[in-house]
């Protein structure tokens, strides 16, 4: 009779097995307990807590089928230090937990409770970015999350190249019909010389040849003003949170110091923009458009955005035929998500 611990080692690897073989009907079970999430909201007691139980469960649901998949694909990054990689997994967890500990931190324990966790996960996310911009060679701009989703469809595509070589033989091929001493090669990316092309072995420098596209070519990132701009942006949350406790929650002081800070950093960063890499860039874009929920925060959502979004939808509701059920109950949910999401140690 086997023990249930080998029994529950069994399923493990047979779950494991199955996500490995089906990483799209996959994608479809997590959508489906994601929605979950939003249509308990509002169903039950207390159902801000077990809404982001269920959110949170999601995301932490795909984040670990996409460690399954990556190592069943053989993606993970070779050269990923220890620390960096259990620092991102950790950062990443918490990324996707705050909320849900939050909440049910003052279901629990009251405002004092609340407080207390807040402080404590900005402190320890505050830490962990610290140490992976100083001492991680890798990671330079902190990604939001640090370890983003998969992209499963790319790597089904690689997995069917690596069935099929013969799909990739023609994608050379037709790299090869241009009239460039070079290649680049459609899935790695990487530059290769034409064999037509290459010059004798006594005059080549043997260095990669040139494709006239800079696209593929790595940034290089440095510069200690590149990392005071970012020391800027981790230190905001505590930054913030200590503003809060001097002049309060709902102060414009406060409001205004987190405002100026996110500002000051994108503005160094902007002024260096051509030594980052595509995917930093992509992450300083996104805290650009996270700047817009400046207009939903306390006190600035409380003076002008709220009045401003009540109007809005209240004209579409009554001007828009079968509008007016959703509008109002929109409008019933925007306090609630104000509160318990548009803070600004958040982003």
């Amino acid at each position: 009779m086997s023990s249930p611990l080998a029994e529950v080692q069994n399923l493990y690897e047979r779950y494991v097995k199955w996500v490995s073989g089906n990483p799209s009907a996959l994608a479809d079970v997590e959508l489906t307990v994601k929605w979950l999430s939003y249509f308990v909201a509002g169903k039950i007691n207390n159902s801000s807590a077990v809404s982001e139980l269920v959110y949170s469960l999601s995301n932490l649901l795909v984040f670990f089928n996409d460690r399954i998949i990556e190592k069943a694909s053989k993606k993970t990054p070779d050269d990923t230090q220890p620390l960096e990689r259990h620092l991102n997994v950790l950062l990443t967890t918490l990324e996707y937990c705050e909320v849900f500990i939050e909440l049910s931190a003052h279901k629990v324990w009251g405002t004092s409770g609340r407080w207390f966790f807040i402080v404590v996960i900005q402190t320890i996310k505050c830490i962990g970015r610290l140490i992976l911009t100083l001492f991680c060679q890798n990671t330079k701009i902190i990604r939001n999350p640090p370890i983003p989703a998969l992209n499963r469809k790319t790597i089904q595509t690689d997995n069917h190249h690596h069935d099929h070589p013969q799909s990739d033989n023609a994608s050379f091929r037709d790299n090869l019909a241009d009239g460039s001493s070079a290649i680049v090669l459609k899935r790695s990316g990487r530059v290769m010389r034409k064999v037509n092309c290459s010059p004798s072995l006594t005059s080549r420098s043997w260095k990669p040849p040139a494709t006239g596209s800079s696209s593929h070519q790595p940034a290089v990132y440095g510069g200690k003003f590149l990392v005071s701009a970012e020391m800027l942006y981790i230190a905001k949350p505590l930054i913030h949170l200590a503003s809060m406790r001097k002049f309060g929650t709902r102060s414009w002081t406060s409001y205004l110091i987190a405002l100026a800070l996110d500002s000051a950093s994108l503005r160094m960063y902007y002024k260096n923009r051509e030594v980052l890499s595509k995917d930093q860039r992509v992450e300083l874009s996104r805290r650009c458009v996270s700047m817009l929920l400046y207009l939903m925060r306390s006190p600035f959502y409380d003076r002008y955005t709220h009045d401003k979004i009540a109007c809005l939808l209240n004209g579409i509701g009554n001007n828009v035929p079968l509008t007016g059920s959703i509008a109002r109950l929109i409008l019933s949910y925007i306090p609630h998500w104000q509160e318990t999401y548009f803070y600004m140690w958040s982003t």
